[in-house]
């Protein structure tokens, strides 16, 4: 990787930001999501629908990376931290002023129980060599973020392809001059 600095190497295949749950999951915060787009599937609105279906209350996939979202401010926390930090730090000691997220996966491996406690960490997979596409020159990375419970099972991941970038600037000959 040509030019990569060696803060970003460092960062390759080295877990970041284990981030402990501030809440445990919890029904009432799943059915708040179920009425919000109106899922009816009763395993979220059931004790007894869910311990028959899923042999416990569990929580919809979906809400997987919901549960270690950090709260937008406490008082027990000094500085800011972002769902997807290491993003924030990639384009900051890349200086990249934009990036986007291209791609997104989720794998799932275990369903999330009504009272786990979720971790989560966060790891650089891949970065390229600097390229120029049509939003500017800039670099694709790779971050995956790892789920687990109190029991350290892991019960889902999920992949960010994201591309940091610094936007053209507007060379003479693209200029327009007025008659």
């Amino acid at each position: 990787m040509k030019n990569l600095p060696s803060q970003v190497q460092a960062l390759i295949n080295q877990p970041q930001y284990d981030n402990i749950a501030d809440n445990i999951v919890s029904s009432s915060n799943i059915r708040a999501l179920c009425a919000t787009v109106k899922n009816a599937n009763p395993a979220y609105w059931s004790i007894d629908a869910a311990n028959q279906i899923a042999g416990a209350e569990i929580a919809p996939a979906a809400m997987l990376s919901t549960w270690t979202r950090p709260e937008r401010w406490s008082p027990d926390r000094q500085t800011e931290f972002n769902s997807l930090q290491l993003h924030y730090d990639l384009k900051h000691l890349l200086d990249y002023p934009s990036a986007i997220i291209s791609s997104f996966e989720s794998v799932f491996h275990a369903p999330v129980k009504v009272g786990d406690r979720l971790r989560s960490h966060q790891t650089l997979r891949s970065i390229s060599d600097e390229k120029t596409t049509r939003l500017g020159r800039g670099r694709f990375w790779q971050i995956e973020v790892q789920y687990l419970n109190q029991l350290n099972e892991l019960v889902g991941e999920e992949l960010f392809n994201c591309y940091g970038y610094c936007k053209p600037t507007p060379s003479r000959d693209s200029e327009t001059s007025a008659p």
